[in-house]
């Protein structure tokens, strides 16, 4: 196969598409990514063919990196033209050769692509996004809906790309010279294939899904054995007990530094060390108290497996790294999906009840010593993960899709 994966994002939405790229390579494919520009030394680094996006929607984001929820509000209403600028850098791709493309529903582009090149277009899901079920309702849904209304609640899976759609019409007209049988993304990837890339463990298929739609397990990468730490980070790890990992990746509170001072002293009173990582600055300690260490970009398949517990916001990135590690978790959700992935790990019994609304340190501090007591749990469950495959399904699959792979 000459597969075609599309993605866009932050690193949470581009590594398991280059891990499942590695793994078509691996196969014997030939896979091509399509990823934000800055993502072009991780692919190279496996040896993966990257064709580099536009990125300033992540400088964008950089700019705003600290300073709290309303300069991120602020950026957002700068998008626009930024993401034409990504969807004409799409719309080269398809004067490649490709039999199947496999896009991040973020990438807008990524179905009219495969639309122009006449092959099959399959969404690749890091969540539950396009496929209805009774059981739930649609994880993106911000409110708590009555059961009966669950199914009903899958519509909202467009608000995705709603305030894009006409810039979406007019780019699929003008760069790719298709005026007619217009439909969003989100009825072509409802009426379409999905690949469900999480674990089964994690969130097994409803009853009223298709076969097709069985999670296929995580797409990860090979663990980065021979990532040397910093010199501090090392010394740090050694010098005594385990410590809690916080970080809140790409999340954005609306006062990062009050959030900071709430964190460190939860850390205190629980009578902890901790390992803070800053992300996008979702934390902004000024200084480092004793027992605490503040880190900027450290691999999760190396750090969280050293670490006692992981506090996180509830990405499903960070989910998938600190399962696999089998360290109990508690979460802090902000938007989205997360507060979903916190109540589906409390109702496993590998976290601490989601800490929704108003977060104190007394409230935090409980919610590491009862994320404690879940170790156990949290290392069964990761055994239980590791038997999984979640490339090869997912490799399996597409190459059963009708039209994806050719013979030599």
């Amino acid at each position: 196969m000459k597969p075609l994966l599309i993605t866009v994002g932050s690193r949470g939405d581009v590594q398991p598409y280059l891990a499942l790229a590695k793994g078509l390579l691996a196969a014997g494919h030939q896979p091509v990514v399509a990823a934000p520009r800055r993502f072009q030394p991780l692919a190279a680094a496996h040896g993966i063919d990257c064709v580099p996006l536009n990125d300033e929607m992540l400088d964008l984001q950089d700019l705003a990196k600290g300073k709290g929820a309303r300069a991120a509000m602020a950026a957002a209403r700068s998008v626009k033209p930024l993401v034409r600028r990504v969807l004409d850098d799409e719309a080269e791709l398809a004067h490649r050769d490709a039999d199947v493309v496999l896009y991040h529903p973020k990438s807008l582009g990524g179905p009219y692509v495969a639309e122009k090149l006449g092959v099959p277009a399959i969404a690749g899901l890091l969540l539950p996004l396009y496929v209805p079920t009774a059981a739930f309702a649609s994880p993106i849904l911000p409110v708590r809906l009555p059961r009966a209304l669950n199914r009903a609640s899958w519509r909202t899976s467009s608000v995705i790309e709603m305030p894009y759609r006409g810039l979406i019409r007019t780019w699929r007209a003008e760069a790719l010279g298709m005026t007619g049988g217009f439909r969003p993304v989100a009825d072509v990837a409802r009426r379409g294939a999905v690949l469900h890339a999480w674990s089964a463990h994690l969130l097994p298929a409803p009853a009223d899904w298709p076969d097709s739609a069985r999670p296929t397990g995580f797409w990860s990468m090979p663990a980065a054995v021979d990532w040397a730490p910093p010199e501090r980070l090392a010394r740090f790890l050694e010098e005594g007990e385990q410590p809690v990992y916080i970080g809140f990746g790409s999340a954005v509170g609306r006062d990062p530094r009050a959030l900071t001072a709430t964190v460190l002293e939860a850390v205190r009173l629980a009578g902890k060390r901790a390992v803070l990582a800053t992300g996008w600055g979702g934390l902004r300690p000024g200084t480092e108290p004793d027992g605490v260490l503040v880190v900027e970009d450290v691999p999760h398949d190396w750090l969280l497996p050293r670490m006692a517990m992981a506090v996180h916001h509830g990405g499903i990135g960070t989910v998938a790294a600190a399962l696999r590690a089998g360290v109990p978790q508690a979460v802090r959700p902000f938007i989205g999906d997360q507060p979903f992935w916190a109540a589906r790990l409390h109702r496993l019994g590998v976290a601490a009840a989601p800490l929704g609304g108003r977060l104190t340190p007394a409230r935090l501090a409980a919610a590491l010593d009862q994320a404690a007591r879940l170790a156990p749990a949290a290392r069964t469950l990761a055994g239980r993960m590791a038997e999984e495959d979640g490339i090869a399904t997912a490799i399996a699959r597409l190459e059963s899709a009708p039209g994806a792979a050719k013979s030599d």
